[in-house]
């Protein structure tokens, strides 16, 4: 064995051995992988920002002052996707021609955004894996319109779908926001006696947009992307008059009895974790078969993030959407 052989084998085997103490290290400091340790890194410079609350309500005001945005399909799905209008609400279609479950997709932003690449991704994903037909409504956002509209406007999506696949399977999904307004928009529908999705699948849900919760203040160190001053206002323009402890505007609020199943997944560093457990408590509460995933060491909307932890949870929401 030469000189520079024995070299070359000692740098591969210190960097082997360097690599695995860092994932160990990683794993031990953090409970989660490698991989999504660098992507927090990433999404704390995506999501960095010194705009105070003041300022925020300035931008949020000099766009009511312009049209609304609309929302567009993006490129390189995997399925058949279309787009229509229903009653003035944008409605995308994903895999609209096959015979699997329904699912109905509401997406987060804050109530103050549209679409990401990361729920696209999912969607398409969950379509082309399980066969599914994917509904995803681009409701009005704040501040042109607050969760009144939203309410009128899903409802009747809703009972249109309904009444057009009779006996069809229907799964209610949603992230962030989305995940919030789903669990609302089903209180609502339970407490009009309208027929019942058949599971609940909430990532990461904002249940209470008040953010009061005093346990928050323990998440904020860690929480890469959500910045707390911010999200109360966006939660104020979603209000409106009705104010920030409504029901149907903070569904830890609502009457969870008679919901059907329901599956959460959330992260364990995340500003809405704490309410989020308390979500979880009052559906077991009340009788609900409620399932809570918790990520260790994970972020806000983690099983829509190209991360092997969102691998696992990938597989158990589609095993639900199959099965249920």
């Amino acid at each position: 064995m030469n000189k520079a052989f024995r070299i070359t084998v000692i740098v591969v085997a210190s960097a082997l051995a360097l690599s695995a103490c860092a994932l160990g290290l990683n794993r031990l400091v953090y409970g989660r992988s490698l991989k999504a340790t660098l992507y927090e890194y990433r999404l704390r410079r995506q999501f960095a920002t010194d705009r105070t609350a003041e300022a925020e309500v300035e931008r949020l005001e000099a766009r009511r002052t312009g049209p609304e945005p609309a929302a567009a399909l993006p490129d390189g799905l995997g399925v058949p996707a279309e787009e229509a209008d229903r009653d003035g609400m944008q409605v995308f279609t994903l895999n609209g021609g096959g015979d699997g479950p329904l699912v109905l997709y509401l997406h987060g932003g804050a109530y103050v955004n549209g679409f990401n690449a990361h729920q696209w991704r999912f969607m398409d994903r969950l379509a082309r894996q399980t066969g599914c037909t994917v509904i995803a409504p681009a409701y009005h956002l704040a501040p042109w319109a607050d969760y009144a509209r939203a309410y009128d406007d899903l409802t009747a999506l809703y009972r249109a779908l309904a009444a057009e696949n009779p006996g069809r399977r229907t799964i209610l999904m949603g992230d962030s926001a989305g995940g919030g307004l789903a669990l609302g928009l089903a209180q609502a529908l339970a407490g009009a006696g309208d027929a019942l999705p058949e599971r609940l699948i909430l990532f990461s849900p904002w249940v209470d947009v008040s953010m009061d919760n005093p346990d928050i203040a323990d998440y904020l160190a860690v929480e890469p992307m959500l910045h707390l001053e911010l999200v109360k206002v966006h939660g104020q323009y979603w209000a409106g008059s009705a104010g920030t402890h409504h029901w149907q505007v903070s569904p830890l609020f609502g009457d969870m009895a008679g919901l059907p199943p329901v599956t959460v997944y959330c992260g364990t560093r995340e500003l809405l974790y704490p309410d989020i457990r308390l979500a979880y408590g009052k559906l077991t509460d009340a009788g609900v078969d409620a399932t809570l995933r918790v990520g260790t060491g994970l972020n806000h909307d983690w099983p829509l993030m190209p991360i092997p932890e969102a691998e696992k949870a990938f597989g158990e929401v589609a095993r639900m959407v199959e099965k249920y």
